[in-house]
C-alpha cells in the first residue's frame, strides 16, 4: 500500500539530538488538494498500517500541515502520522500528489514534464503550468526536467536488459535517452549500457 519514490531523499532520518526517526508512505487519499481537504480536513484517514521494522500496530500520532502548490495557489494540508512505539519511529502519511520534501504538486510537475517533451520552451512550459502568483524558476523547471531525464535513462537500462536476455539482438543505444547536458554520470550510464549489451549476448550475465 506504500510508495517508494525512485531518486527521493533517504525516506528514514534521524532528528539531531535525539534517537527519534522520521519517515513518510505515499498513500492513495484522493487526486487533488480539496478533495483530500474535504475528505481528511478534520479526521485521519481510517488506515491501519504496521511497522515494518517489528510489525507492530502503529498508533495515531497527530498531524501537522503543510502547504502545497498548485496551479493557481498554496494550499495548506493536514498530514497525518503514525508512531511505532517500539521501534520509535514516525511514519508521516503523503497523499499521492505529494512526494518528499516537494513543493509542488505531483501534476503540476508532471504537466511540465509533458510540455517539454512536445517541444515547450522553457519560458512556455513555466507560464502554461502555473500562474505568475506560484510560478517556479526556469531553473526549478531544468532540474526536474534533469532528474527526469536521469530516471528515464535508469528504465531504459533495465527494460533494454530485460530484452537482451530475452534473446532480442537489436541495436537499442540509438534509443537510450540523450541527457540535456551531457555529464559524466550520463556518459557512465551509456557504457553501462554497452556493457549490459556485450555480457547478455556473450551469456556472462544471468538472464
Amino acid at each position: 500500500m506504500s510508495i517508494k519514490k525512485e531518486n527521493a531523499p533517504e525516506p528514514l532520518a534521524r532528528i539531531p539530538g535525539s534517537i527519534h526517526f522520521i519517515m513518510s508512505k505515499i498513500l492513495y487519499f484522493g487526486l487533488s488538494c480539496k478533495a483530500y481537504l474535504r475528505t481528511f480536513g478534520n479526521q485521519s484517514p481510517d488506515v491501519q498500517l504496521c511497522c515494518e521494522n517489528c510489525g507492530r500496530l502503529l498508533h495515531k500520532h497527530g498531524r501537522y500541515w503543510r502547504g502545497i502548490v498548485t496551479k493557481h495557489e498554496v494550499i495548506q494540508i493536514p498530514i497525518y502520522r503514525r508512531y511505532c512505539p517500539t521501534c520509535r519511529i514516525t511514519i508521516s502519511l503523503l497523499p499521492e500528489f505529494l512526494i518528499p520534501w516537494a513543493r509542488y504538486a505531483t501534476w503540476v510537475r508532471e504537466a511540465a514534464l509533458k510540455r517539454k517533451h512536445k517541444g515547450f520552451s522553457w519560458r512556455q512550459t513555466t507560464e502554461s503550468t502555473t500562474t505568475p502568483a506560484v510560478r517556479y524558476s526556469r531553473r526549478t523547471l531544468k532540474r526536474w526536467w534533469a532528474r527526469h531525464l536521469r530516471r528515464a535513462a535508469d528504465a531504459a537500462l533495465w527494460v533494454a536488459g530485460k530484452l537482451v536476455a530475452q534473446g532480442d539482438d537489436t541495436d537499442m543505444l540509438h534509443l537510450y535517452p540523450t541527457m540535456m547536458n551531457p555529464t559524466p554520470r550520463s556518459k557512465a550510464n551509456e557504457n553501462r549500457l554497452q556493457n549490459c549489451f556485450k555480457n547478455r549476448l556473450d551469456g556472462k550475465l544471468p538472464s
